[in-house]
Protein backbone atom coordinates (compact mmCIF):
# COMPACT_ATOMS: atom_id res chain seq x y z
CA UNK A 1 0.00 0.00 0.00
CA UNK A 2 1.28 3.43 -0.92
CA UNK A 3 1.81 5.76 1.98
CA UNK A 4 -0.58 8.75 1.83
CA UNK A 5 0.75 12.10 0.73
CA UNK A 6 1.91 14.10 3.76
CA UNK A 7 -0.54 16.88 2.94
CA UNK A 8 -3.55 14.58 2.90
CA UNK A 9 -5.56 13.87 6.02
CA UNK A 10 -5.23 10.47 7.60
CA UNK A 11 -8.16 8.87 9.37
CA UNK A 12 -8.60 11.34 12.23
CA UNK A 13 -9.46 8.53 14.65
CA UNK A 14 -6.19 6.80 13.72
CA UNK A 15 -3.74 9.63 12.97
CA UNK A 16 -0.54 7.63 13.18
CA UNK A 17 -1.62 4.40 11.52
CA UNK A 18 -0.73 5.65 8.01
CA UNK A 19 -2.78 2.97 6.31
CA UNK A 20 -0.70 0.09 7.64
CA UNK A 21 -2.35 -3.29 7.92
CA UNK A 22 -1.37 -6.35 9.90
CA UNK A 23 0.09 -9.41 8.26
CA UNK A 24 -0.13 -13.00 9.33
CA UNK A 25 2.84 -15.19 10.24
CA UNK A 26 5.93 -14.60 12.30
CA UNK A 27 6.31 -10.84 12.80
CA UNK A 28 9.32 -9.01 11.44
CA UNK A 29 10.66 -5.98 13.37
CA UNK A 30 8.57 -3.68 11.17
CA UNK A 31 5.63 -6.07 11.50
CA UNK A 32 5.94 -5.93 15.27
CA UNK A 33 5.90 -2.15 15.16
CA UNK A 34 2.80 -2.21 12.97
CA UNK A 35 1.13 -4.68 15.34
CA UNK A 36 1.96 -2.46 18.31
CA UNK A 37 0.39 0.51 16.52
CA UNK A 38 -2.62 -1.57 15.49
CA UNK A 39 -3.26 -2.65 19.09
CA UNK A 40 -3.04 0.95 20.33
CA UNK A 41 -5.39 2.20 17.61
CA UNK A 42 -7.97 -0.51 18.36
CA UNK A 43 -7.68 0.11 22.11
CA UNK A 44 -8.11 3.86 21.59
CA UNK A 45 -11.25 3.40 19.49
CA UNK A 46 -12.85 1.12 22.10
CA UNK A 47 -11.88 3.35 25.03
CA UNK A 48 -13.40 6.34 23.23
CA UNK A 49 -16.58 4.41 22.42
CA UNK A 50 -17.17 2.66 25.76
CA UNK A 51 -15.11 4.64 28.27
CA UNK A 52 -12.31 3.35 30.45
CA UNK A 53 -14.46 1.37 32.87
CA UNK A 54 -16.63 -0.02 30.06
CA UNK A 55 -13.73 -1.43 28.04
CA UNK A 56 -12.03 -4.73 28.84
CA UNK A 57 -8.81 -6.32 27.65
CA UNK A 58 -10.96 -9.16 26.23
CA UNK A 59 -12.85 -6.69 24.04
CA UNK A 60 -9.66 -5.11 22.79
CA UNK A 61 -8.08 -8.48 22.01
CA UNK A 62 -11.15 -9.67 20.08
CA UNK A 63 -11.47 -6.43 18.12
CA UNK A 64 -7.75 -6.49 17.28
CA UNK A 65 -7.87 -10.18 16.31
CA UNK A 66 -5.11 -10.82 18.84
CA UNK A 67 -4.75 -12.97 21.92
CA UNK A 68 -4.87 -11.62 25.45
CA UNK A 69 -1.35 -12.95 25.87
CA UNK A 70 -0.23 -10.70 22.99
CA UNK A 71 -1.63 -7.68 24.82
CA UNK A 72 -0.34 -8.66 28.24
CA UNK A 73 3.17 -9.23 26.90
CA UNK A 74 3.18 -5.56 25.97
CA UNK A 75 0.98 -4.07 28.68
CA UNK A 76 0.65 -5.82 32.07
CA UNK A 77 -2.73 -4.24 32.81
CA UNK A 78 -5.59 -2.28 31.27
CA UNK A 79 -4.27 0.80 33.05
CA UNK A 80 -0.85 0.38 31.42
CA UNK A 81 -2.54 -0.03 28.04
CA UNK A 82 -4.60 3.14 28.46
CA UNK A 83 -1.49 5.08 29.49
CA UNK A 84 0.19 3.85 26.31
CA UNK A 85 -2.84 5.05 24.33
CA UNK A 86 -2.55 8.51 25.92
CA UNK A 87 1.13 8.69 25.04
CA UNK A 88 0.50 7.46 21.51
CA UNK A 89 -2.26 10.01 20.84
CA UNK A 90 0.14 12.89 21.45
CA UNK A 91 3.39 11.31 20.22
CA UNK A 92 3.15 12.56 16.63
CA UNK A 93 2.37 16.14 17.64
CA UNK A 94 5.00 16.35 20.38
CA UNK A 95 7.63 14.96 18.03
CA UNK A 96 6.65 17.54 15.41
CA UNK A 97 6.82 20.34 17.99
CA UNK A 98 10.28 19.20 19.08
CA UNK A 99 11.57 18.91 15.50
CA UNK A 100 10.08 22.12 14.09
CA UNK A 101 12.95 23.57 12.00
CA UNK A 102 11.97 27.25 12.25
CA UNK A 103 14.66 29.69 13.42
CA UNK A 104 12.35 32.51 14.55
CA UNK A 105 11.05 31.79 18.12
CA UNK A 106 7.83 33.79 17.76
CA UNK A 107 7.07 32.30 14.35
CA UNK A 108 7.80 28.84 15.73
CA UNK A 109 5.43 29.49 18.63
CA UNK A 110 2.72 30.44 16.14
CA UNK A 111 3.40 27.29 14.13
CA UNK A 112 3.23 24.83 17.05
CA UNK A 113 0.21 26.64 18.53
CA UNK A 114 -1.68 26.11 15.27
CA UNK A 115 -0.77 22.44 15.40
CA UNK A 116 -2.09 22.27 18.95
CA UNK A 117 -5.43 23.80 17.95
CA UNK A 118 -5.85 21.13 15.25
CA UNK A 119 -4.94 18.47 17.79
CA UNK A 120 -7.39 19.41 20.55
CA UNK A 121 -10.43 19.21 18.26
CA UNK A 122 -9.46 15.81 16.88
CA UNK A 123 -12.00 13.07 17.76
CA UNK A 124 -9.41 10.81 19.41
CA UNK A 125 -7.99 13.64 21.52
CA UNK A 126 -11.46 14.75 22.63
CA UNK A 127 -12.48 11.17 23.36
CA UNK A 128 -9.44 10.65 25.55
CA UNK A 129 -10.13 13.92 27.37
CA UNK A 130 -13.74 12.86 28.05
CA UNK A 131 -12.48 9.62 29.58
CA UNK A 132 -10.09 11.48 31.85
CA UNK A 133 -12.91 13.76 33.01
CA UNK A 134 -15.48 11.00 33.56
CA UNK A 135 -13.39 8.06 34.83
CA UNK A 136 -10.01 9.22 36.02
CA UNK A 137 -11.19 10.43 39.43
CA UNK A 138 -11.33 6.74 40.30
CA UNK A 139 -7.90 6.15 38.78
CA UNK A 140 -5.63 9.04 39.91
CA UNK A 141 -2.58 7.58 38.20
CA UNK A 142 -4.24 8.18 34.82
CA UNK A 143 -4.48 11.90 35.52
CA UNK A 144 -0.88 11.97 36.67
CA UNK A 145 0.20 10.24 33.48
CA UNK A 146 -1.83 12.62 31.30
CA UNK A 147 -0.36 15.67 33.02
CA UNK A 148 3.19 14.37 32.65
CA UNK A 149 2.78 13.25 29.03
CA UNK A 150 0.37 15.84 27.58
CA UNK A 151 -0.06 19.00 29.64
CA UNK A 152 3.52 19.46 30.80
CA UNK A 153 5.22 18.85 27.41
CA UNK A 154 2.87 21.33 25.69
CA UNK A 155 3.40 23.89 28.45
CA UNK A 156 7.17 23.42 28.42
CA UNK A 157 7.26 23.90 24.65
CA UNK A 158 5.31 27.17 24.87
CA UNK A 159 7.46 28.41 27.75
CA UNK A 160 10.72 27.54 25.96
CA UNK A 161 9.64 29.51 22.89
CA UNK A 162 8.44 32.47 24.93
CA UNK A 163 11.80 32.66 26.67
CA UNK A 164 13.61 32.44 23.33
CA UNK A 165 11.38 35.18 21.89
CA UNK A 166 12.11 37.42 24.89
CA UNK A 167 15.85 36.78 24.59
CA UNK A 168 15.63 37.73 20.89
CA UNK A 169 13.85 40.99 21.75
CA UNK A 170 10.62 39.92 20.03
CA UNK A 171 8.37 40.39 23.05
CA UNK A 172 8.39 42.73 26.05
CA UNK A 173 10.27 41.74 29.18
CA UNK A 174 8.22 40.02 31.87
CA UNK A 175 6.00 37.89 29.63
CA UNK A 176 8.18 34.82 29.23
CA UNK A 177 6.78 32.91 32.19
CA UNK A 178 4.41 30.09 33.04
CA UNK A 179 1.44 32.40 33.56
CA UNK A 180 1.70 33.70 29.99
CA UNK A 181 2.05 30.16 28.66
CA UNK A 182 -1.07 29.04 30.58
CA UNK A 183 -3.06 32.08 29.46
CA UNK A 184 -2.16 31.50 25.82
CA UNK A 185 -3.06 27.81 26.03
CA UNK A 186 -6.43 28.68 27.57
CA UNK A 187 -7.17 31.37 25.00
CA UNK A 188 -6.27 29.00 22.18
CA UNK A 189 -8.04 25.81 23.27
CA UNK A 190 -10.61 26.67 25.95
CA UNK A 191 -13.65 27.51 23.83
CA UNK A 192 -13.09 24.89 21.07
CA UNK A 193 -12.67 22.11 23.62
CA UNK A 194 -15.72 23.18 25.62
CA UNK A 195 -17.91 23.27 22.52
CA UNK A 196 -16.64 19.90 21.33
CA UNK A 197 -17.14 18.26 24.73
CA UNK A 198 -20.73 19.53 24.72
CA UNK A 199 -21.24 17.89 21.33
CA UNK A 200 -21.44 21.24 19.55
CA UNK A 201 -19.53 21.84 16.31
CA UNK A 202 -16.72 24.35 16.81
CA UNK A 203 -14.36 25.18 13.98
CA UNK A 204 -15.69 22.50 11.67
CA UNK A 205 -13.21 23.05 8.86
CA UNK A 206 -9.72 24.38 8.30
CA UNK A 207 -10.95 27.80 7.20
CA UNK A 208 -12.88 28.25 10.46
CA UNK A 209 -9.85 27.14 12.48
CA UNK A 210 -7.63 29.53 10.54
CA UNK A 211 -9.94 32.48 11.22
CA UNK A 212 -10.26 31.65 14.92
CA UNK A 213 -6.54 31.11 15.31
CA UNK A 214 -5.53 34.35 13.61
CA UNK A 215 -7.91 36.32 15.86
CA UNK A 216 -6.57 34.61 18.98
CA UNK A 217 -2.97 35.09 17.85
CA UNK A 218 -3.51 38.81 17.24
CA UNK A 219 -4.99 39.24 20.74
CA UNK A 220 -2.11 37.30 22.25
CA UNK A 221 0.54 39.37 20.46
CA UNK A 222 -1.14 42.56 21.63
CA UNK A 223 -1.17 41.27 25.19
CA UNK A 224 2.55 40.50 25.24
CA UNK A 225 3.53 43.76 23.60
CA UNK A 226 4.06 42.76 20.00
CA UNK A 227 2.65 44.74 17.12
CA UNK A 228 1.03 42.59 14.45
CA UNK A 229 3.00 42.88 11.24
Amino acid sequence: MTKPDAASHLDMAHPCLEGKKRRCGRPTPSGTEQLDQHLLEVAASLFVKHGYAGTSVDQIARKASASKQTLYRRYPSKEALFKAVITNVTACLLRTMAETPLKDPLLELKHVSRLMLDFVVRPDALGTYRILISDAYRYPSLITHAIENISEPFHDSFLRLLKAAQAAGQIEEGHADSTTAYLWSGLLTGWPMKQSLFGLPPLEDEAARDAFFERAWALFLHGIGVKQA
